[in-house]
């Protein structure tokens, strides 16, 4: 949000239009009747593709009470699996990882702010958490694929982007939806969201009281893939939108423009109100 302040600043001299996408805090809520076996695969997709480092990359998961558990011992398997290193098949490395490197050095110090925070203030670190000194032969940029539950609102990690391979379990109590959305929304970011449930309707019904730009129901990111749909959000997220029609309007100077249609049919100017008035012929006014 900061950068896109300075760039909206530096257009206002000029009174230039833009379109800000400036990030997110994409919430993935797994309901209490989803099968595991089922949505284990989208959490690990949401949260650790491309390391972690996509705008609408999953940061934070709402898992109900009644699956919360069950969840976090399964996503830690899978986190312990994650191979990571050089993805290219050059100089000694093989290519076989899940997880590559940050895009930027000074990203991993942001990270670790963040879980030490957390830790500090209560939550559990059940893997990860730290840089990872071996992988690329101690050379690189890497941050360990992390599992942090025990998320709380006066977290940092509970409000601010992380942008890295962090998976972070919200417990959702008394498997409540309406306090599920209330979690959600008290965050100052908007751009993506998605809901899991079997119950179509109540998947849709949650995502109409999500504060984001952008809403799937049992899927998630097709909303960048699908080239035809707006991508954008609102509050910090940004405004406006690219893709879709609306985001090649976004890039168009509009124009009102008319012309006759009619042969032989010219619009004139009525005498009562022709230049100048001649008020005998007008409308009287008492």
């Amino acid at each position: 949000p900061g950068v896109g302040r300075m760039v909206m600043k530096g257009a206002s001299e000029f009174l230039k239009p833009v379109i800000l996408e400036l990030g997110g805090k994409d919430p993935m809520v797994f309901c209490d009747d989803v099968c595991l076996d089922e949505v284990m695969s989208w959490s690990m997709r949401g949260c650790f593709q491309n390391c972690g480092q996509n705008c609408c990359g999953v940061e934070r998961i709402f898992a109900y009470e009644k699956i919360h558990d069950e969840f976090l011992r399964r996503a830690e398997e899978k986190i312990r699996a994650l191979r990571q290193g050089v993805p290219l098949a050059c100089c000694g490395h093989d290519g076989e990882v899940d997880c590559g490197a940050m895009v930027m050095e000074g990203q991993i110090n942001i990270i670790q702010a963040l879980i030490d925070d957390a830790v500090k203030k209560g939550a559990t670190l059940h893997c990860g958490g730290k840089r990872n000194t071996t992988a690329g032969n101690g050379y690189g940029q890497f941050y360990e694929p992390t599992l942090i539950s025990g998320i709380t609102s006066d977290m940092r990690i509970a409000k601010e982007e992380v942008f890295g391979p962090v998976m972070c379990v919200v417990k959702v109590p008394n498997n409540d939806d309406d306090e599920c959305i209330r979690m959600i929304n008290d965050c100052d970011f908007g751009l993506g969201s998605s809901v899991y449930s079997r119950d179509a309707a109540r998947a849709k019904r949650m995502g109409e009281q999500i504060k984001s730009g952008m809403f799937t129901a049992n899927d998630f990111g097709v909303n960048y893939l699908v080239q035809s749909l707006p991508f954008g959000g609102v509050k910090d997220s940004g405004f406006d939108r690219f893709a879709g029609p609306e985001g090649l309007r976004a890039c168009c100077l509009e124009r009102s423009i008319v012309l006759d249609r009619i042969p032989f049919v010219k619009t004139t100017i009525p005498d009562p109100i022709n230049y100048p008035i001649k008020t005998s012929q007008g409308m009287q006014f008492s």
